[in-house]
């Protein structure tokens, strides 16, 4: 009986060896593909001696640059780049080790993306001042832009963002740092592509192709470690923003808010936030999840253009 159980231990162990190495080949050899077969649809702009890369279209001032959340790369607003493009110039980027941008060393922190975006956008030629448009931890990443260069900033525009304030929310941020040691670990291997759902938005907002080239792409061995990384620096990110607040005066800001997630915390985060600028407004958009720019992305494309013709005229936002 003993010697049965030993061979039967053996048998698993040696299936279950041989089952990970033929997943980190697998893997490997996916997201080798992923970036062969899906060549950069924008330019590539070198930031610290790798490349970046950059998705611009459009033409005028200011310009709108886009800042996914996590995960998430310049795909995740193909829904509103082109209406955004009829009135103005909009860039979207792939923050470092996303998608066909090169990987850059930890930390991953808000501080080193605003520093990188900053460059990238100095080294494409692409002038301030901006507006800022940025979903979930993108968000973050925008107020911690406009804290440090406020100057830059011509306005925001916030898709139910992220903010400093989630520092004190402890069990969610040992959530995170789990699943980011999770995702290091296991991301050679492949296993994050059996359970880890990449949001896709409806036909509507994005077609099939484009959907489908995103979700390849954020599961290749190097954006799942960007996105490891990137949530394994989340409490010093919201401390960074947390340390240098924007002060917007009254620069025009639009503070968008998923309907579906009605936690008191939430709303009382995100009505905050539009108080960052005394021209601040704040909306519940209906019928939208946290992907707002996917489920309703007519509701952002307004609160771009809103906020681009605010700080056009110099005349404040809209009612």
């Amino acid at each position: 009986m003993r010697k049965l159980l030993t061979r039967v231990c053996l048998w698993a162990g040696g299936a279950l060896l041989t089952a990970l190495a033929l997943g980190a080949v697998a893997q490997g050899a996916l997201s080798r593909l992923a970036l062969r077969g899906n060549p950069a649809p924008g330019q590539r702009v070198v930031v610290d001696g790798r490349r970046g890369h950059l998705l611009c279209a459009g033409a005028g001032d200011p310009t709108v640059v886009l800042e996914a959340g996590l995960p998430g790369s310049a795909l995740t607003w193909a829904s509103i780049t082109a209406d955004i493009a009829k009135f103005t110039r909009v860039c979207a980027y792939d923050r470092a080790g996303y998608a066909w941008s090169e990987a850059a060393p930890p930390p991953r922190t808000a501080g080193n993306i605003v520093r990188e975006l900053r460059l990238l956008l100095q080294n494409a030629g692409i002038e301030p001042p901006y507006v800022l448009a940025g979903h979930s931890f993108g968000g973050l990443v925008a107020q911690l832009y406009a804290g440090r260069f406020p100057h830059e900033v011509a306005g925001m525009a916030l898709v139910d963002s992220a903010h400093p304030d989630q520092a004190l929310r402890t069990a969610d941020l040992e959530r995170m740092s789990a699943l980011a040691r999770a995702t290091r670990i296991l991301a050679p291997l492949g296993i994050p592509r059996l359970f880890m759902p990449v949001p896709a938005g409806g036909t509507e907002s994005r077609d099939a192709p484009t959907r489908a080239m995103e979700k390849e792409l954020l599961m290749t061995t190097r954006s799942l470690r960007a996105m490891a990384a990137e949530l394994a620096g989340l409490r010093e990110s919201l401390q960074e923003a947390a340390a240098a607040p924007p002060r917007l005066g009254r620069k025009p800001l639009v503070v968008l808010t998923e309907g579906r997630r009605r936690a008191e915390f939430w709303h009382a985060m995100q009505q905050k936030l539009s108080g960052l600028s005394a021209a601040g407004d704040w909306r519940i958009v209906e019928n939208s999840g946290h992907f707002i720019h996917h489920d309703r992305p007519g509701a952002v494309v307004d609160a771009v253009r809103r906020v681009v013709q605010s700080a056009r005229s110099g005349a404040g936002l809209r009612p």
